[in-house]
């Protein structure tokens, strides 16, 4: 064979199997509209921690895309498929052999149970009482998980933090489990105001995390845990909380 034709082979072949290896190699972000965290505004992915998420990943050197889902959504592809990292994800018992964790985005807050405050009937002093209760959560979010892991049969389970947050309003169920760290930023976002519920147990801690997909490979997981270090390390990212 010429020297010529097999130069041109060879050009072809590299046309055709680049694209493969360059969508192989690409990171898939998945995360969900939950403010301050993440969310869209004008067609472009913010939140406080996808500031933190892009600067880690952009010091990696990984190329990557990040889309927005409902959680549950973003849950699934996220323990199904492989080259995927899900952010905000809170890192907790029930979860721990899911993913493999790359680092915290900050502490976190606490996970409690609130109801309106007009509805003042509605008082369990713990946990076993709570359960007599209907209560919300965003479907597979930490909230629902947690409660299903302790026992809470009677919850009412939406696809999107705003729905789960409206029907609240709207005296669908009992009560709402929700992160303290963000409970008035997304009330807010929504048109109403912190000071309509009141606090009535606290639960669990909630430590937001970046975590990949088990069959990502170490070697990603390790180059993004590298990236992270060293922009903690120089003050270049800020935890949320």
């Amino acid at each position: 064979m010429k020297i010529s034709k097999i130069i041109k082979y060879l050009s072809i072949f590299i046309i055709v199997i680049i694209p493969y290896l360059t969508s192989a190699s690409e990171l898939l972000v998945v995360t969900e509209d939950w403010r301050p965290y993440n969310y869209i505004e004008k067609e472009e992915v913010k939140g406080v921690s996808t500031e933190i998420v892009k600067k880690v990943l952009d010091k990696s050197g990984i190329n990557y895309t990040i889309k927005v889902y409902p959680w549950s959504r973003s849950y699934k592809i996220a323990q199904k498929k492989e080259n995927v990292m899900i952010y905000t994800i809170i890192r907790i018992a029930q979860r721990e052999k899911l993913f493999k964790w790359v680092r915290p985005l900050g502490k976190g807050g606490v996970t409690s149970l609130y109801r309106l405050k007009k509805n003042s009937h509605i008082n369990p002093n713990n946990i076993e009482e709570a359960k007599k209760y209907t209560i919300g959560a965003n479907d597979n979010s930490m909230d629902h998980i947690w409660l299903k892991f302790n026992g809470f049969t009677n919850l009412n389970t939406p696809s999107k933090v705003e729905h789960t947050i409206k029907m609240f309003f709207k005296d669908r169920f009992d009560m709402i489990a929700f992160d303290d760290s963000v409970l008035a930023a997304e009330f807010k976002n929504l048109g109403h105001d912190f000071s309509e519920v009141v606090q009535v147990l606290p639960l669990f801690k909630t430590p937001p995390y970046m975590a990949l997909s088990l069959s990502t490979s170490d070697k990603i997981l390790e180059k993004i845990q590298k990236a992270y270090d060293i922009l903690l390390k120089e003050n270049k990212i800020k935890l949320v909380n």
